[in-house]
């Protein structure tokens, strides 16, 4: 490359840069990646876990190929995955191994993290210049920072499906408590406003009270105490509801299947 041609390189990436987003910006740098280096195959890809990886941008054979999943052991992805940062915790330099006719680099998040993989394969000896390697780097950034961003915008995804879960769910469990107050039946203990059972007889609220604490005590098989007791349900201490049971002269023998005392 002529020092006259060298400025039009940058100016292709900065273009493909531009016009390329989201999941179409790895396989439209992987062939400017090939057309710069002179590569045969360029791969970018990442992760899947210990084992697979995954390509997001192929070019091989003169075209953007589709898609793949591999096994990575073995591969010169394995080795630049595996790489280690240097000490001062600057990212590690790009592999070159003119005798598989490999030349690669990692894609490392703000951590220094190894997220993803860009190897670029010769049918001969790779000679890559000094102001490729350079532009290389600029690729490899602006490539990782598309991964970050398309991991967080995954990650925000499965937040949001995650809330819109428990959402459905409080919405189940408040319909499931409207459901529960008309019946006099409630699936889950909470505590609700205490009925004023000061009333008398002379009030005309002594036979509702009486029946609505024995549709409850029935409802929890005349527990009084505790989470699934009757006190809880009511609203009330359990001392406070056996003096109300004495009161209105509801007895442990009118529950039913009992045999009267």
């Amino acid at each position: 490359m002529n020092l006259a041609e060298q400025p039009d390189d940058l100016r292709s990436l900065a273009a493909r840069v531009a016009s390329a987003h989201g999941a179409a910006l790895f396989p439209s740098l992987a062939e400017y990646l090939a057309h710069l280096l002179h590569a045969t195959e360029v791969q970018i890809g990442e992760p899947l876990d210990a084992l697979r990886a995954r390509t997001l941008g192929l070019f091989a054979t003169g075209a953007i190929q589709p898609n793949y999943e591999f096994a990575i052991a073995g591969t010169a992805c394995e080795a630049l995955l595996a790489m280690p940062q240097h000490d001062d915790g600057a990212p590690a330099e790009e592999t070159e191994d003119s005798t598989a006719g490999v030349f690669g680099t990692a894609l490392r998040d703000s951590h220094g993290e190894a997220v993803g993989f860009l190897c670029a394969y010769f049918s001969g000896t790779p000679e890559i210049t000094e102001r490729q390697h350079h532009i290389v780097e600029i690729a490899a950034a602006r490539l990782a920072a598309e991964l970050a961003l398309q991991r967080a915008e995954s990650a925000a995804r499965e937040l949001a499906a995650q809330v819109n879960h428990l959402r459905a769910e409080l919405e189940a469990l408040a319909r499931s408590e409207v459901a529960s107050a008309a019946t006099g039946i409630h699936a889950a203990p909470v505590i609700r406003q205490a009925i004023d059972l000061e009333d008398t007889a002379a009030t005309g609220l002594h036979h509702v009270q009486r029946e609505h604490i024995l549709r409850v005590l029935n409802a929890t098989r005349w527990v009084i105490e505790g989470n699934s007791g009757a006190a809880l349900k009511l609203g009330m201490k359990p001392a406070t509801l056996r003096h109300r049971m004495k009161k209105l002269g509801i007895a442990r023998s009118m529950a039913p299947g009992r045999a009267p005392a």
